[in-house]
């Protein structure tokens, strides 16, 4: 039984490689940054409407869907799908009594869909954008699917949780270039007006050359769902994603990825030559928490000799805590949700409420398919996540890593089958030290 489970696995993964087809090291360093050029006639036939299609309806999902909704009133949801189906009605009829958005929810019974291959008839239906909202590792295989059949994509955060995934997805960005295909990431902040404004000033020169960079994400963890009788092991950890890595990337990769995206905007998304990093379970060690860390702790190195150091851990009942900033030889710019800069070239935003960025990204996707114009984020988004998953992989093994390391791995994360008798990848804290890179 170990022979055959092993030996579906290596089929799967093979298949799988297959699928994810590995591109150069140089490809993550192409020009993938948001640009502009003609797109495609986005419209439904004969109408303005614009005819969404969502994948993955957990809360995320949902508010994803609200927010395209909100963004376009001739928008309509169209379709829908998730592997459970409890999970899909809960949305649906979330979606469906908001007043704001409730007559654009029109999806008919026979475009629901349940199961692992939910997302392939969500893609083959009369849809004009997909929205993505899985978890992570379902990311590459589905943006690559939807990129394939001519759609315009949402792509929430983290776009990946392996080396494989992550070329998948620079690949599935530079084919959605060639077809004026939009790819908008969910990695919010940057669609912020303060945080460009901020940003902007940095790559100006307002704080000199840049010669660190910090930031802190302390929180104390989400949900927990537990196991029911007669549950797979792969339903248990679909249900509880969150905890194992081939699902989430860790907690660093699914909830970090913010802050690591804050740091790589103000580097301009110059890569790290490499970093090393720690981490471990200390309080959320019980089997109900899967085999993520509850903790990290990275070191980022640049090739000006800039070092990026970022912290995050999920402890119960400790205190609550984001933040970033950028040190420069002219002053520190400070990051967040209140940014500003001191030194020779002081700055402050006034003080006015912005929208939601989570309300903003989908505003600017949807500006851009009325005006004709494509937004391409694949750059940013994948290498934001890279920096995740090369912290998660030097947290894991104890060793310094590079760059170019991280992004020839061939570690694939993937399980036996996509199936509800599938063996998922195995569940195994790693140890520094022990636990080997690959």
């Amino acid at each position: 039984m170990v022979e055959s489970n092993n030996e579906n696995r290596h089929v799967a993964r093979e298949s799988r490689r297959t699928f994810l087809r590995s591109s150069s090291v140089a490809a993550i360093g192409s020009s993938l940054a948001s640009d502009f050029a003609t797109s495609r006639d986005v419209h439904a036939a004969g109408s303005d409407e614009i005819r969404i299609g969502l994948v993955g309806c957990g809360g995320r999902g949902a508010g994803a869907a609200f927010q395209a909704l909100t963004a376009d009133p001739q928008t309509r949801l169209v379709a829908v799908a998730d592997a459970f189906p409890d999970r899909m009605i809960s949305s649906l009829s979330a979606l469906s009594s908001k007043d704001d958005i409730s007559k654009q929810v029109t999806v008919d019974a026979d475009h629901q869909f349940v199961g692992f291959d939910g997302y392939r008839h969500v893609i083959e239906s009369d849809v004009d954008v997909v929205l993505l909202a899985t978890p992570p590792h379902f990311r590459p295989i589905h943006l690559r699917a939807a990129v394939e059949a001519g759609k315009h994509v949402f792509v929430e955060k983290p776009v990946a949780v392996d080396g494989p995934g992550i070329r998948s997805v620079i690949e599935s960005g530079e084919m959605a270039r060639k077809k004026n295909l939009c790819v908008v990431s969910g990695l919010n902040g940057r669609f912020s007006p303060q945080s460009q404004e901020m940003m902007q000033r940095i790559h100006d020169g307002a704080i000199g050359e840049i010669t660190a960079l910090h930031a802190v994400r302390n929180g104390d963890g989400v949900w927990v769902r537990p196991r029911e009788p007669g549950m797979t092991e792969m339903e248990y950890q679909m249900r509880n994603w969150y905890y194992f890595t081939w699902l989430s990337g860790d907690f660093n990769v699914e909830m970090f990825i913010h802050q690591y995206d804050e740091l790589a905007w103000a580097m301009q998304d110059e890569p790290p030559i490499s970093c090393y990093g720690t981490g471990g379970r200390q309080v959320r060690t019980g089997e109900m928490y899967g085999h993520i860390y509850d903790h990290f702790s990275t070191v980022f190195e640049y090739a000006s000799g800039a070092r990026a150091f970022t912290t995050t851990r999920h402890f119960p009942g400790c205190g609550y805590v984001i933040d970033a900033f950028v040190m420069g030889t002219k002053g520190t710019a400070f990051l967040g949700r209140n940014p500003r800069i001191i030194g020779e070239s002081a700055w402050q935003p006034p003080r006015t409420r912005e929208r939601d960025s989570h309300q903003l990204e989908q505003d600017a996707f949807f500006t851009a398919l009325r005006e004709g114009r494509t937004i391409n984020n694949t750059d940013y988004m994948a290498k934001s996540t890279m920096m995740a998953i090369l912290a998660r992989m030097s947290s894991y093994t104890g060793q310094t890593l590079t760059w170019e390391q991280g992004i020839q791995s061939q570690q694939d994360l993937s399980p036996s089958s996509y199936s509800w008798d599938g063996i998922p990848t195995e569940a195994v804290v790693a140890i520094p030290g022990v636990t080997k890179f690959s």
